[in-house]
């Protein structure tokens, strides 16, 4: 059977649709449609007509009989029945036939009014729980270390956290670390090193390093444009500005006087001649001062009067 709520909606009918074509309230049929009330016979009538129904399509089912409706006349009979076989005992006159028969009608109503009487199932009864006696109190030998020793295993030994490598660290390969620290891409090698491959031409060079900001291994001058560059050591600066070909240069001598780094074409340079500098930190920004093509870091490593490769040194690719 379909809810007025069902029946309104299958006719595209609001609320205030239904209450307009009816003249009763929206919010009584709302109330009607959630259960908070009863139509009312001429309410019932009103809707039916509006939705091409029978009105008992609207209205509640009959409520059924309880139970106890069953066992009323039982109890009348069972009081009259009681009544008629106590009057004869009231007057002390002995019992006849009819008074026995009342007794038996008796009987028998009040056998069809217990049987009436649905039976109500109890709660079965918990088992009983066994009464535990308190034990003595009896002091008790606490056992050495020595006694508990062969039960207890020995934690196995934590072994040591490997020991990360420094960003940046200075042995008698060279000054390890990347130079360029964008905060964003991945620092590519865009020239490699070798003979020729840097002017002047007689000087082995260098690498040339840039960013790469979309992962497809390629440069981009975006990303590379005023990339951070660090030095890759401590030491003493030298600073020289609109050189050529090299644009705005930075030298970085170590302490000990061998070792020198150079780079090369910074857009800006943010030391100055003579200051001292931490491995790390920050000396200029990547441009294209001097000669060169595009955004880059040209990065040269010397061992005294020796040029050295830096390929394997700069580790940019190492987390």
């Amino acid at each position: 059977m379909q809810t007025l709520r069902q029946l309104r909606r299958t006719r595209d009918l609001t609320f205030v649709d239904l209450a307009l074509l009816t003249g009763i309230p929206a919010r009584a049929i709302a109330e009607a449609e959630y259960g908070m009330r009863r139509l009312s016979h001429g309410e019932a009538e009103a809707i039916a007509l509006v939705l091409g129904l029978s009105p008992a399509a609207l209205l509640p089912p009959p409520p059924r009989p309880s139970s106890q409706a069953n066992v009323l006349p039982l109890a009348l009979a069972a009081g009259l029945a009681a009544t008629l076989a106590v009057t004869p005992l009231a007057t002390g006159v002995a019992p006849t036939f009819q008074q026995q028969w009342q007794a038996a009608l008796l009987n028998q109503a009040g056998a069809q009014l217990i049987a009436a009487i649905p039976t109500v199932a109890l709660p079965a009864a918990a088992p009983a729980q066994p009464v535990v006696s308190a034990a003595p109190s009896v002091a008790l030998a606490t056992p050495t270390p020595d006694a508990l020793a062969p039960l207890v295993a020995p934690a196995p030994p934590i072994p040591p956290a490997p020991t990360a490598l420094p960003q940046f660290y200075l042995d008698e390969a060279g000054p390890h670390g990347c130079p360029v620290q964008p905060a964003s891409g991945h620092v590519v090698i865009t020239q490699g090193y070798g003979i020729g491959t840097h002017t002047p031409a007689h000087i082995w060079g260098a690498i040339d390093l840039a960013v790469d900001g979309d992962g497809d291994g390629l440069a981009e001058p975006g990303p590379s444009w005023y990339a951070p560059v660090v030095a890759t050591h401590d030491g003493v600066v030298k600073v020289t500005m609109n050189s050529y070909p090299a644009g705005h240069h930075v030298w970085v001598v170590a302490p000990d006087g061998i070792w020198r780094t150079g780079y090369s074409h910074l857009a800006i340079v943010t030391v100055i001649d003579g200051q001292q500098v931490r491995a790390g930190e920050v000396i200029g920004l990547m441009g294209s001062t001097g000669f060169a093509s595009g955004p880059h870091l040209d990065y040269q490593v010397w061992r005294g009067d020796v040029n050295v490769d830096p390929t394997s040194l700069v580790e940019c690719g190492r987390k």
